[in-house]
């Protein structure tokens, strides 16, 4: 298996590479500043450029199996960040042309899917980033049209506001019908690397 990531060397990209690693997996790490993935390994890549860099993007994703999307968003109040929103045109359109079909992404509760079920999982974070975090909101609505609507295997991954504390190897899938197992089991770093990286290899068209 060979994936692009995007988003490298963030909070969770960089545990995305590390298990991809760990697994024997062909990394095409994508970054703007090299000097934050501290991993060295035969299987890695590491490709440098911004999300406007096209060429360079596509190069990252030619020959690969599948790609992930860990980069993130501003979460200012009143900014509004579109680097996202460019970085997933430029994906997706390199995807289409290199002819690599499978996509996982990230979004969050505040983003509805057609089988959530009413619960305060699906019902509050919408209300309370629309208060808060209006702008971040709208630029995670325009990426979650961009990938629906992009023909790809693609799969999205909801979650709020991950922490960096110690792995429990607990993740507990839901729409809103499944309570929660402990305050904060569904919050780490590194259980969701893990879970992005999972879904390289099945589920398609979906949200968890």
């Amino acid at each position: 298996m060979k994936i692009a990531v995007f988003g490298a060397t963030g909070g969770i990209g960089k545990f995305v590479v590390k298990h991809a690693l760990e697994k024997g997996y062909e990394v095409n790490a994508y970054v703007r500043n090299p000097q934050k993935l501290q991993i060295e390994n035969k299987n890695l890549k590491v490709f440098v450029g911004q999300v406007s860099d096209y060429d360079k993007i596509k190069e990252t994703i030619a020959g690969c199996d599948a790609v992930i999307i860990a980069l993130g968003i501003s979460m200012k109040f009143g900014y509004e960040d579109t680097s996202s929103i460019i970085a997933h045109k430029n994906i997706i359109k390199a995807m289409k042309e290199t002819n690599v079909k499978r996509l996982i992404d990230w979004s969050t509760p505040s983003i509805k899917f057609k089988d959530d079920k009413a619960s305060f999982a699906t019902i509050v974070p919408g209300i309370l980033a629309s208060i808060f975090l209006p702008k971040a909101k709208k630029v995670l609505k325009q990426v979650h049209s961009i990938v629906v609507n992009s023909d790809l295997d693609w799969t999205i991954v909801r979650f709020m506001a991950p922490k960096n504390t110690p792995f429990t190897k607990e993740i507990k899938e839901s729409f809103g019908d499944v309570k929660k197992i402990q305050r904060g089991r569904l919050k780490i770093k590194f259980e969701m690397a893990l879970l992005l990286l999972k879904l390289t290899l099945f589920l398609k068209f979906s949200f968890i």
